[in-house]
């Protein structure tokens, strides 16, 4: 499996063209200049086929429909956060001073523990609600997307409206379960692995200690 990463809009967020051999997704095509990843779709002869959204926050969809236009495929994202996208245009314009166009629905939607195929390659998602009520992480063999939920030494806001910190603590609690050895590509920032995130990740450290004052098991 490759993975390749671009960091797109003003917000840095991380846009993931993830291969299995020529087939490949794109994950969170999250801004409308998104030239670098089909030139290196077209580069490489690649064949696209779906767009996998973690989330539905601006910064990570604003690009969908482009891609869907580019290369006829189904976008989709968690059916909790199509409240989100409905709301993608008010918000970029809050946040960028520019005026986007409305979203076309999404083509499908993902629920937790629902199988999804790069290739021959299959992740499993995981519904990780508190960044936003549909944020989700795509979980593989070796690679997981963890979107705006867990980040390398930090998570995704939860002051932003919909956000929930108590989902979120949940959400950590059920990521503990993750493999170390697991590569993690976050929606902003660099990669990480879950190993490194248990043993430095206040957040995840503290969801693990409440975990164990419960005397519940991730």
């Amino acid at each position: 499996m490759n993975v390749k990463t671009f960091v797109l809009s003003p917000l840095q967020s991380n846009c993931y063209v993830v291969c299995d051999g020529a087939d490949c997704v794109v994950v969170d095509p999250g801004d409308v200049e998104l030239e670098p990843v089909f030139e290196y779709i077209r580069e490489n002869s690649l064949t696209v086929t779906a767009i996998w959204c973690t989330h539905a926050h601006f910064d990570h969809v604003l690009g969908v429909d482009l891609a869907r236009q580019a290369f006829s495929v189904p976008a989709l994202v968690h059916e909790s956060d199509l409240p989100e996208w409905d709301d993608v245009p008010s918000r970029a314009k809050n946040w960028l001073s520019r005026d986007y166009p409305v979203l076309a629905p999404p083509d499908g939607t993902f629920k937790d523990n629902d199988t999804l195929f790069v290739g021959k390659r299959r992740f499993t998602v995981m519904h990780t609600p508190g960044h936003s009520p549909g944020s989700a992480c795509f979980v593989g063999d070796t690679v997981a997307f963890t979107g705006d939920t867990l980040f390398a030494g930090t998570i995704g806001r939860t002051d932003l409206e919909r956000s929930d910190p108590i989902a979120m603590q949940k959400s950590l609690q059920r990521l503990l379960a993750l493999d170390d050895s697991l590569t993690l590509y976050p929606g902003h920032m660099q990669r990480t692995t879950m190993g490194d995130e248990r043993a430095g990740n206040p957040f995840l450290k503290r969801a693990n200690n409440q975990l164990r004052f419960s005397g519940s098991q991730p």
